[in-house]
């Protein structure tokens, strides 16, 4: 209540953008923690229509709103039809803020979240944009030339955005029960109570065709080398039942799912990872301390995976392994020994992943979603 006995107008923050888990996981971080400062905040997503989004939205308390989302695909298979689109969604974020009247908005990247960001702007309400990759995406470096803040996942982001461009380097924000696995010590011999060690496969929150064929490929050829190991693998609803039977001919103790909804108790009891190079994803592993063979996706917009993936590398957290250079929708085979040679070696050798486990802790930033609040605070 306010001192004339009225109720206190509730702020609502307006989070933009999504369409993968890479991007929607930081926002949900932040919204978490605007929630646990205040929690009389109305937190409202806006976004597309892909059904991963709804999924992991409808795991959450938070309200979902669709604008219409035009991909760059799009534009070049139907101008017309992108120009009509794309208007469309200017003219209802723009509703949509002059409605809600936001006390900010977070951008949390790709390309749904420009209409929003962009109506902010226009209306004089204060954004933050969320930056994942080592490479920023084509909408981050677009609208952060409006003003905002944008927060770095990797402080090297800051040479390829607009000199006029206000940076901060925060980390990428997890989920709290995420970042508290950064509290816990690295799960080398974190295993079942069967006592084996598992070797967790992602393939970010869709899966990957690729990433699946090379652990189908080594599990038929090297299944041996799996002695003493449980694969927990997320193959994507496309291949999770061609991958589960072939764990199964091969005689591999493998979970195979679609999708986990909490992956949490995974990250704490993998001793190893094998997976794509997204950012969030990368995040998470640093705050689990958990060592990662990564296989970046070669068809990422300016390469930017390899380049996420790079500094891991650099740091000793993790292993590149390159994906063949297969166009898109082939399937890759493991048949060049260079993953199964890499992924064998890091099975039987302990220290080796130690050592990389210590340096993946190093990189963890469990606070991130902390700091960006705490510029958003200042923002907005």
């Amino acid at each position: 209540m306010d001192s004339d006995g009225g109720t206190v107008a509730t702020r609502t923050y307006l989070f933009a953008g999504g369409g993968t888990g890479g991007h929607l996981f930081p926002g949900i971080a932040v919204a978490e923690r605007l929630l646990q400062q205040d929690p009389q905040v109305r937190i409202l997503f806006v976004g597309s229509d892909r059904p991963i989004e709804r999924r992991i939205l409808a795991g959450t308390s938070f309200e979902h709103c669709v604008l219409p989302s035009p991909s760059l695909a799009e534009a070049r298979r139907h101008p017309l039809r992108f120009v009509r689109q794309l208007l469309t969604a200017r003219r209802q974020a723009g509703e949509l803020i002059e409605c809600e009247n936001p006390a900010a908005v977070i951008g949390c990247g790709g390309f749904a979240s420009g209409a929003p960001v962009y109506a902010a702007w226009r209306a004089g309400i204060p954004f933050v944009l969320l930056e994942q990759n080592v490479i920023p995406g084509r909408a981050t470096r677009w609208l952060s030339r409006l003003g905002g803040t944008v927060c770095l996942s990797f402080e090297t982001a800051s040479r390829h955005l607009p000199r006029s461009a206000r940076a901060i380097a925060t980390g990428n924000p997890v989920r709290h029960e995420i970042a508290d696995l950064a509290q816990r010590p690295p799960a080398e011999g974190g295993v079942h109570s069967d006592d084996l060690k598992t070797l967790l496969v992602l393939g970010g929150s869709q899966g990957a065709s690729a990433v699946n064929e090379m652990l189908i490929g080594f599990a038929k050829q090297s299944a041996e080398a799996l002695a003493g190991w449980r694969v927990v693998h997320q193959a994507g609803a496309a291949d999770a039942v061609r991958v589960r039977q072939a764990y199964a001919e091969t005689g591999v103790a493998a979970e195979v799912t679609c999708f986990f909804e909490d992956l949490a108790p995974h990250y704490r009891c993998a001793s190893l990872v094998v997976s794509r190079a997204g950012a969030t994803t990368l995040a998470e592993l640093a705050c689990a301390g958990v060592p990662a063979i990564l296989v970046p996706y070669p068809h990422a917009m300016d390469n930017h995976q390899w380049h996420n993936a790079r500094e891991f590398e650099q740091a000793g957290a993790a292993v590149i392994v390159e994906q063949d250079n297969a166009s898109e929708g082939e399937t890759v085979t493991a048949g060049s020994g260079t993953f199964d040679e890499t992924l064998t070696s890091l099975l039987q050798d302990d220290q080796s992943r130690a050592a990389m486990s210590a340096a993946m802790s190093g990189l963890a930033r469990p606070d991130a979603a902390d700091a960006v609040v705490e510029w958003l605070m200042v923002d907005g």
